[in-house]
């Protein structure tokens, strides 16, 4: 099965082909054992997703980078010819409290960019509820139009937004993205992280019923109703 996957090293890291003719759901069990022989070997990495000879859908990517994100690897696009791609440098630590800067190179010309980190193509948008056992994992937001139960679990490098009670695990932020937010129609989890922070409800808590965000300030979270609609201002 390992046949229908190939994963080389190159100078800027691994790149992943995927077998062109295969049902996808057979690539991401090949790819899913392959990881599973060298776990320590792909901790971490960063990986090309080759997709010249395949492409993905939208949800196939979904799920291929919720493999990954067991593994803490991050993907670098190989969507265009070598002589067309930018090298973009990306400096983790926030500039001026709420925006990132990305450094990119082309053509022996620099440019910097100032975005604000939560401005993401990638969120990973869940119609349904997240059940206990059930782990999401996504480099960028999460939004989920259902609950998050007791025993589910979701981690995301962006917001985690909850259209519903959220009872679960949940870290934001991940792993020091310290702009990040939880916001819930009713905001009552087992355990909340945001960064390096955590928070746990103190025994006997009940939840209100009214939307809240947690986020942080000072070095702590801190949680407050979202009022009139629009969530409080760092």
């Amino acid at each position: 099965m390992s046949g229908y996957i190939a994963i080389k090293g190159t100078r800027n890291g691994l790149r992943l082909t995927l077998e062109p003719e295969t049902p996808f759901r057979e690539l991401l069990n090949a790819l899913a054992n392959r990881l599973a022989e060298s776990p320590a070997f792909f901790r971490g990495a960063s990986i090309t997703l080759d997709t010249s000879r395949r492409m993905l859908h939208s949800s196939e990517r979904m799920q291929l980078e919720n493999l990954l994100a067991l593994y803490q690897m991050s993907i670098i696009p190989l969507d265009l010819p070598v002589e067309m791609r930018k090298e973009v440098k990306v400096v983790t630590q926030p500039l001026s409290g709420s925006v990132s800067e990305e450094t990119m190179t082309q053509q022996g010309t620099t440019e910097h960019v100032v975005r604000d980190p939560r401005e993401s193509e990638d969120t990973l948008f869940l119609r349904r509820t997240v059940r206990s056992g059930q782990a999401i994992y996504h480099h960028s937001n999460v939004v989920v139009l259902g609950d998050v139960n007791p025993g589910a679990e979701i981690l995301a490098g962006g917001d985690i937004i909850v259209w519903g009670v959220l009872r679960g695990m949940v870290h934001a932020g991940y792993p020091d993205n310290r702009q990040a937010l939880v916001c819930s129609l009713q905001l009552s989890p087992v355990q909340l992280r945001i960064a390096h922070l955590l928070s746990r409800p103190p025994e006997g808590f009940e939840a209100q019923q009214l939307p809240e965000v947690a986020s942080i300030r000072q070095e702590q979270i801190v949680v407050e109703t979202w009022i009139n609609g629009h969530p409080p201002r760092k």
